[in-house]
């Protein structure tokens, strides 16, 4: 009788996501690593990057770039911890720029969509809309005259992106926007009606 050879199951490659990784708390003093994004390192020293929380990657980086950083700023001394606090505090201070940064873009993106919005409910021409921003910028001269952050306001107002291109893309990706959201509703509807209306042809002939 002749038996087949028995094969062993192929183990699956593990993923980073299931070796459950963290990011060590000591790393911070000894390689000036801080967990930031989420699930990733990044040096205090130059911002690079590291995506696998892994103690041979940072030290790796730690002492192939800044191997001579331990002469200056002994492992374990206060000159080092208060560096790296110095350096924490440097890269807070830049995220919640960048993170600040990205909001007032986010704000200026939202307000071209309502500005498109409603020139496109009213019928209103795409060229338009950049008269819309002169408008804009008019009045807020005057009605923030005398508030300390004018300049601000005026710089967030010429942000503005309303250009004839710009809106018809605005105008489209709302289209589109709503189309799915229809769709999504009456698929996730248990029931839902139809309604028909009957009119005549040229013959006088009824037509649903």
């Amino acid at each position: 009788m002749a038996y087949s050879p028995v094969t062993k199951p192929c183990k699956r490659p593990r993923s980073i996501q299931s070796e459950h990784r963290s990011f060590q708390a000591a790393w911070e003093e000894e390689y000036l690593f801080v967990e930031w994004p989420k699930e990733k390192a990044t040096c205090l020293l130059c911002k690079e990057k590291v995506n696998v929380l892994k103690r041979y990657n940072l030290e790796r980086h730690y002492k192939t770039r800044h191997a001579s950083y331990s002469e200056n700023f002994p492992l374990h001394s206060q000159l080092r911890s208060a560096k790296v606090a110095l350096l924490k505090q440097t890269l807070l201070s830049q995220q919640k720029l960048f993170l600040c940064q990205m909001k007032e873009s986010e704000a200026v993106t939202e307000a071209s969509f309502k500005i498109c919005y409603l020139l496109a409910k009213h019928k209103k021409q795409f060229t338009e809309a950049e008269l819309v921003k002169k408008c804009f910028l008019s009045a807020a001269e005057i009605l923030f005259e005398n508030y300390s952050n004018k300049s601000s306001i005026l710089k967030e107002i010429g942000a503005l992106q309303l250009s004839d291109s710009t809106c018809a893309r605005r105008i489209e990706a709302m289209g589109e926007n709503i189309q799915e959201q229809v769709i999504k509703a009456v698929r996730e509807s248990p029931f839902f009606s139809i309604a028909m209306d009957e009119s005549t042809d040229i013959g006088d002939v009824a037509q649903l």
